[in-house]
């Protein structure tokens, strides 16, 4: 990286730090006290994914991927990395919610299907499946973000995958009739807060598989804070708090739009969906849908 680009860089996070800062200062109620949301602060700044959740408020397809797999290849990290990879409710949800993807999707996988990912980020759900007892398998990536496309296309490589392709488009506007066996889709209605684009969402699903074609995805549940009703469980209170503070109250992350089974199922139900199966991780954050083109 030439020098002009690093400067430029470590200005704009010190004007982000800054900000973050500014508004800490500024905030009532905050979970913790102040100097100590002012020292997980200073700690997200000091490693990347950090910087790239204080600059974005969210994931891409590359830190999603670093989280759930490739982060366990790094030797070491900084103290505050380790808790969110390995301690953060959400982010130990998120790794269990890859393996039950895994296990459902290579459960009801068949012969000459064609499968898609949406968004297919690395499209790791659907790469490192074991396809050698199955015949012409068929993947398809559907991403809006460019570099995620090119990461994929990577890891196909990578994996020795052939029969791939990829397609760079919005999936609210998927405009695809029947041509998919199976979808897998995580990570869109968490950013969503408008429950008729979700289910217009799972409408464009819905059109893209074929008949008795399976919709596997995913759907981020109410906190105890805000429900009674709340099915979080054996989640340690202290790390509890750390995530609150470090999700909602600094980086203020853009994906925690939080639905029911109850909504969830309704929402399927009304585009046609037949709900199969709706499996919890062990934490009882980030449930599994299972669900079939009626």
């Amino acid at each position: 990286m030439e020098l002009s680009m690093i400067i430029s860089h470590n200005h704009s996070m010190n004007t982000k730090l800054a900000e973050h800062q500014n508004r800490l200062k500024k905030a009532e109620n905050l979970s913790l006290p102040l100097s100590e949301a002012l020292k997980l602060l200073d700690g997200l700044s000091q490693f990347e994914l950090g910087r790239f959740l204080l600059s974005n408020r969210g994931l891409n397809g590359y830190w999603t991927a670093y989280i759930i797999l490739y982060s366990m290849k790094k030797e070491s990290m900084h103290p505050l990395e380790h808790w969110l990879l390995y301690k953060s409710p959400i982010c130990l949800a998120t790794k269990e919610r890859f393996k039950i993807f895994q296990e459902q999707i290579q459960a009801h996988l068949q012969d000459n299907w064609t499968l898609a990912s949406i968004p297919c980020g690395l499209m790791d759900d659907l790469l490192s499946l074991d396809y050698s007892n199955k015949t012409n398998i068929n993947l398809v990536g559907i991403d809006l973000d460019e570099s995620s496309l090119e990461l994929a296309a990577q890891n196909a490589i990578k994996h020795d995958f052939k029969n791939i392709s990829f397609l760079k488009k919005d999936a609210w506007s998927l405009d695809i009739e029947s041509q998919f066996n199976l979808i897998t889709s995580n990570g869109l209605n968490v950013y969503e807060p408008y429950d008729e684009q979700v289910t217009l969402l799972y409408k464009q699903f819905y059109n893209a598989l074929k008949n008795k074609g399976i919709l596997i995805t995913s759907f981020l549940t109410p906190p105890p804070r805000l429900t009674s009703q709340s099915t979080w469980n054996n989640i340690n209170s202290d790390d509890a708090i750390k995530q609150q503070i470090i999700f909602s109250e600094i980086i203020q992350a853009n994906w925690q739009t939080y639905r029911t089974e109850e909504q969830t199922r309704a929402q399927l139900n009304e585009v046609g969906f037949e709900v199969l199966n709706v499996i919890y991780d062990s934490k009882g954050i980030f449930p599994t849908v299972i669900a079939r083109k009626n």
